[in-house]
């Protein structure tokens, strides 16, 4: 049985929740917070599985009680919202860092039409989330730990490299800000991203992260030529591929375990093309890419995966490492490090 805690100052949404909740045969509400402050003194008692938090509330809000917990009680955490605010997304980043596995719309009430498919949502991460071994992470900010099988100033670029792959799920959003923050405007390749995020929250990331950096990122069209100093992020509902130097898009099906699927995004890739490909798993659960990469690896593109120390969840990459489909682990600033040492050395672009 999960045991779940339940954070919002709204009853409500408390009532709606725990009606809901109390239909699912594996999910029991342990306790329920009306604010941050209580929820770090319930947390301790209670010990649940995993915490449900409204990020917007009085005395401590969801970030601030979060942290705390973190830090006392470490604790699998997901924050809802009503609103998203570009503004907001530095401090889900933030939260990203301390160990928060998602953030979520809130849902709506029971007669909303999209009550159901929010619901659903929560319900399943919930169910997949509450097992993560999360830590206590004392400093928000990603200490450098490099883990090498290779010193990158040893690295030789005997290819003339095309394109940079980038898989990421739970706690990837802020080393992507972190590696694509580092990068120029000419930074000489492509770069395609294939985050699982909440639908909700994929426009205003990438509207964030193009104001954050200097090259430009923007949400993937299909059909688009990838072209150098351009970041290409998988659009809610789509898997991203490329076909002939071109953005493919295909629409997600229901039955989709992963979407945006990083295994579809790296096995676009064809062998013959892999020796100018660069491929990146970062912080993320499950195995979604880890057999694709290794694929990729074999066929000459250089493979590189967070390391473990930073990673919120280190699943995705430790599944492709257990594969031996990585050549570089690497800390999220050794993964820009490598990149623009790729930049310096890199002889041409597409």
């Amino acid at each position: 049985m999960i045991r779940l805690m339940i954070v919002d100052d709204s009853e409500t949404v408390i009532e709606l929740l725990t009606y809901s909740f109390a239909t699912e045969s594996d999910i029991e509400v342990v306790g329920i917070a009306k604010d941050g402050r209580e929820a770090v003194k319930m947390v301790k008692e209670l010990k649940p599985n995993i915490i449900l938090m409204d990020i917007n509330m009085p005395n401590l809000n969801g970030y601030e009680a979060s942290e705390i917990i973190m830090n006392e009680s470490p604790t699998p955490i997901l924050l809802m919202s009503a609103t998203w605010d570009i503004k907001e997304v530095e401090k889900i980043l933030e939260s990203m860092h301390i160990g928060v596995l998602g953030v979520y719309e809130k849902p709506y009430g029971l007669r909303h039409p999209k009550y159901k498919e929010l619901y659903d949502r929560i319900v399943a991460d919930i169910r997949v989330l509450s097992d993560v071994k999360v830590i206590r992470r004392f400093n928000t900010n990603l200490k450098k730990q490099e883990l090498n099988f290779k010193p990158i100033e040893n690295v030789k670029c005997v290819n003339n490299y095309g394109v940079v792959l980038i898989g990421a799920s739970t706690g990837g959003p802020p080393v992507l800000h972190t590696i694509l923050k580092t990068l120029s405007a000419d930074y000489p390749l492509p770069i395609l991203v294939a985050q699982h995020m909440s639908k909700e929250f994929i426009d205003t990331f990438i509207q964030w992260l193009n104001g954050e950096c200097k090259v430009h990122v923007k949400e993937a069209e299909d059909g688009e030529k990838i072209s150098a100093g351009n970041v290409y992020i998988a659009p809610a509902n789509y898997h991203l591929s490329l076909s002939n130097k071109r953005i493919k898009l295909l629409k997600a099906e229901a039955s989709d375990l992963y979407v945006p699927s990083v295994s579809k995004l790296f096995s676009s890739v064809s062998q013959a093309n892999a020796s100018e490909t660069i491929a990146i798993l970062l912080s993320g659960m499950g195995n979604d890419g880890s057999e694709e990469i290794t694929k990729l690896k074999l066929a000459g593109a250089i493979t590189i995966a967070q390391n473990k120390e930073t990673s919120v969840v280190f699943g995705m990459a430790n599944e492709a490492i257990k594969k031996n489909g990585i050549e570089f682990i690497l800390s999220p600033e050794g993964i820009a490090e490598f990149l623009l040492t790729i930049k310096i050395n890199n002889r041409g672009i597409i």
